[in-house]
């Protein structure tokens, strides 16, 4: 299968996650370049929230309950709007034509570039990652499919979870399956064609509209943004490649939209004159969306959020100077301050894992970690030599004028979680400041790349500002007659010139080596960990010899379990990290030697597990866990077991000792 086979999967996506968001958007008073941005972000929200309120009510996961809920929300948003917070909308000012030019260049380009490098990771629509995690998120998607129920309250059961362990973010997997029902896809091409619209179209729209939000309407930095949003190793490929981490990849290509936000109802922007109405109800969408999403988004917006607060609260108390001296309100901007450092304390506490993870260590110095953080080579990847000098000028720019101040501390917060993570010891205080991270350096590199944007973006206008006068005297002098019926001629030339350049350095050595590393994730042959050829033509191949009804005994650790999402086919055990199930695990351990009569043959009777799928004792991990399958891996020839249908070393079994 080609990528142009998937366009009309592609054409869903991009309707899906941007209509419902966009129509919200405009009742809640966004327009032109806000509302685009903030659509995918909204989008996301509705669909967590319907995906809850669906299973709540029993109404299966489909396009209806979506469509509901946008409506519901929609109207939700224009009567506060209009009949209790009585605000008309705001009269903005029109984007100029040059800035939509460069907002449409950046987008264009930036999604240019990083779907080419994600459709080479992948390599083939049908491609997926022989990764951990990502036996879960397929499984899931299948889930959504066959149960028709999208709830963020359920999902974790598919693997046996119960009351909060039945808790996990869906937001993600239920916007796949819609994907997948609407476009008549498969769920593998469903994921693929939706983390390329992730990364290809929802992250370079959020920094734009970012970017747009601190400097304002300079076409040349809002192109430049869609080209350095191509340009990081440590987002979006390298969490397509270590995990999968996908739902992360949704909660943070659409955290710079949230931030944006927020940087708006704080008056720190360019436009000092937003529609703060829109702001707030935009940013009550936001919270559900990175939440439902994956959690570690909007606990990395409350940690963006804070040095933004105590600027604002700092930024308050200078301003009193001057004033007529009233003893309250300094002591009001101080106990705002402090609630909102309690608020912030409890929500960093509350969005914490339940278990606390400590799986991985420190694995570089300070010194490393700080010269990782500066040269935008994280986790050990090539230095991104043209978007770090240009964060770094951008850097010195900030700097320079103390009423910006609050970017470069914004930047901070995932600099200095990075370099805890990467170079601290393991301790309380690891714990305390990036166990809500599980302590990954991966998950909190990627966040990174958002503020070194900006800079970069600031680096990026401070040279154009000292360059466009001279090229624009050099063009005069050299075509006078060109240059005096087009006076734009110069500028337009550098900024073209800054484009391309922009585009040839960030997608070098650098972008190459990490999309050759990630794309062996995605490799589908007879050395792909989890299913390998043989493994995987015994499943296409389970519609066929295995009844709908039937339940298929498999081991997760050698990619049993994928059966399920790739046909649909029950299987006894959903992911590697399932709930302990006594009966479940007799049949796990005894099932390929079943006798007639056993304990075994009726759970096996009240479960209808018919079948066997031995793929052998080849683990994704040499975990302990993966050794408790004995029942299912490498089945000895027996009067209990008849081989159904058989590739290389993988093979189907029929239980026929308990029938």
């Amino acid at each position: 299968m080609s990528w142009w086979n998937a366009l009309p999967a592609f054409a869903v996506a991009l309707l899906i996650t941007f209509g419902p968001g966009g129509v919200l958007a405009y009742f809640m008073g966004a327009r032109r370049l806000p509302l685009l941005c903030l659509a995918p972000l909204l989008t996301v929200g509705i669909i967590g929230v319907a995906g809850i309120a669906a299973g709540a009510v029993g109404l299966r996961w489909n396009v209806l309950p979506l469509l509901l809920t946008t409506a519901g929300a929609s109207a939700a948003a224009w009567a506060l709007r209009r009949f209790v917070l009585k605000a008309k909308v705001a009269v903005q000012e029109p984007t100029p034509f040059r800035a939509w030019a460069g907002a449409a260049t950046g987008m264009a380009v930036g999604a240019f570039l990083t779907a080419r490098r994600l459709a080479e990771v992948i390599g083939s629509p049908e491609n997926f990652a022989q990764r951990f995690d990502n036996v879960f998120h397929l499984n899931a998607i299948r889930y959504i499919l066959e149960t028709g129920n999208a709830s963020s309250l359920t999902l974790g059961g598919m693997a046996g979870g119960e009351g909060g362990g039945a808790i996990y973010p869906s937001a993600w997997h239920s916007t796949a399956a819609l994907i997948a029902q609407l476009s008549a896809s498969d769920v593998v091409v469903a994921e693929n064609v939706f983390n390329i619209i992730i990364g290809a179209v929802f992250w370079p729209a959020a920094l734009i509209f970012l970017v747009h939000q601190i400097v304002g309407p300079r076409p040349v930095a809002l192109a430049l943004t869609g080209v350095f949003a191509a340009g990081f190793t440590a987002f979006p490929i390298s969490i397509m490649d270590f995990g999968p981490l996908y739902p992360n990849i949704l909660s943070y290509a659409l955290l710079p939209s949230a931030v944006a936000l927020v940087i708006g109802l704080c008056r720190l922007g360019f436009d000092k004159r937003e529609d703060r109405t829109m702001l707030w109800m935009a940013l009550a969408v936001a919270v559900p969306a990175l939440a439902l999403s994956q959690t570690n988004g909007l606990l990395s917006l409350v940690a963006f959020s804070l040095p933004l607060g105590l600027w604002v609260a700092g930024r308050e108390l200078v301003g009193l100077r001057g004033r007529t001296f009233r003893p309250l309100q300094p002591l009001i901007i101080i106990g705002a301050a402090f609630a909102g450092l309690l608020v912030f304390a409890l929500v960093w506490r509350v969005l914490r894992p339940l278990v606390e993870y400590d799986g991985w260590a420190p694995f570089t110095s300070l010194t490393g970690a700080v010269g990782e953080v500066i040269l935008n080579a994280p986790i050990g990847r090539p230095v991104a030599w043209a978007v770090s000098i240009l964060a770094l000028i951008g850097l010195h720019r900030v700097l320079r004028h103390s009423r910006d101040l609050w970017i470069v501390l914004c930047w901070l917060v995932p600099v200095f979680l990075y370099i805890t993570t990467a170079s601290a010891p393991k301790g309380f205080w690891r714990m305390l400041l990036t166990g809500g991270w599980y302590q990954d350096s991966y998950r909190l590199a990627a966040l990174l790349p958002i503020f070194t944007v900006v800079l970069a973006a600031i680096g990026s206008l401070f040279l154009w500002d000292a360059l466009k006068a001279p090229i624009a005297k050099a063009a005069t002098r050299m075509n006078g007659a060109l240059s005096h019926k087009y006076p734009a001629a110069g500028p337009a030339a550098l900024a073209a010139l800054f484009i391309l350049a922009a585009t040839v350095t960030t997608q070098t050595g650098t972008m190459r080596g990490i999309t050759e590393e990630a794309s062996r994730a995605y490799v589908m042959d007879a050395s792909s960990p989890i299913v390998d050829s043989d493994e995987l033509a015994v499943i296409n191949r389970l519609p066929e010899t295995v009844p709908e009804d039937a339940t298929i005994a498999v081991n997760p650790w050698n990619g049993g379990s994928l059966a399920y999402a790739l046909t649909g086919r029950k299987v006894s055990t959903y992911h590697m990290f399932s709930t302990d199930d006594p009966a479940l695990t007799a049949i796990n351990q005894d099932i390929g030697e079943a006798l007639p009569g056993s304990d075994v043959c009726s759970i096996a009777k009240a479960r209808n597990v018919d079948y066997i799928l031995d793929f052998g004792s080849k683990y994704l991990a040499n975990a302990a866990a993966a050794k408790g399958f004995g029942g299912v891996v490498d089945v000895k020839d027996s009067p209990s077991v008849k081989v159904v249908d058989s590739q290389g070393h993988a093979r189907l079994l029929k239980v026929v000792s308990c029938g």
